[in-house]
């Protein structure tokens, strides 16, 4: 199945940034991609793939830190146009799902952290929002390898009978 990590955010905004950091701990495991925008840019990355998680900072009312996971159908879809070129993330899925419908991935989980400070100069997260990408790495992790902690169970709990003897010497 072919996957991609989209994070999204601005490297030099403090929180901003938590979606391009979360996204780094998957390069080399999956195509991973970063965008500083929700634009269409977003469809030209997603196009052509099976699955695809996408991962931003957002301002939602929580707790700064705060994890959240949707689909698109869990998204409110507002045509919100602040200029030609910036739309909303379910603005921009929703285009691509009605232009583009079977190129666009079948499976789209959107993992958002709850940003502190996302308008202040930094290359550095808050300690809250900071202290939030490792869970959202392992939620991503969850979806990329469903199954890989029951297999490591499974492998850890089988008894040493089952393990075949390995032969040092002829």
């Amino acid at each position: 199945m072919r996957t991609i990590v989209l994070g999204i955010g601005n490297p030099v905004l403090t929180d901003d940034a938590v979606g391009i950091k979360v996204a780094r701990h998957f390069e080399g495991l999956v195509d991973t991609e970063i965008l500083m925008t929700t634009d269409f840019k977003v469809l030209d990355k997603l196009l052509g793939y099976d699955r695809a998680i996408i991962v931003d900072g957002v301002r939602l009312g929580d707790a700064p830190g705060t994890v959240r996971e949707f689909t698109p159908d869990d998204l409110f879809y507002t045509h919100t146009f602040s200029g030609t070129h910036n739309l909303s993330l379910p603005t921009t899925l929703k285009i691509g799902y009605e232009l583009f419908g079977p190129e666009m991935p079948r499976e789209i989980k959107i993992v958002t952290v709850e940003v502190a400070d996302a308008t202040s100069f930094g290359r550095e997260c808050t300690p809250e929002v900071a202290a939030a990408v490792p869970e959202a790495v392992s939620r991503i992790k969850k979806h990329l390898f469903p199954g890989e902690r029951s297999r490591q169970r499974k492998q850890l709990s089988r008894p040493i009978s089952a393990l075949k003897p390995k032969t040092l010497c002829r």
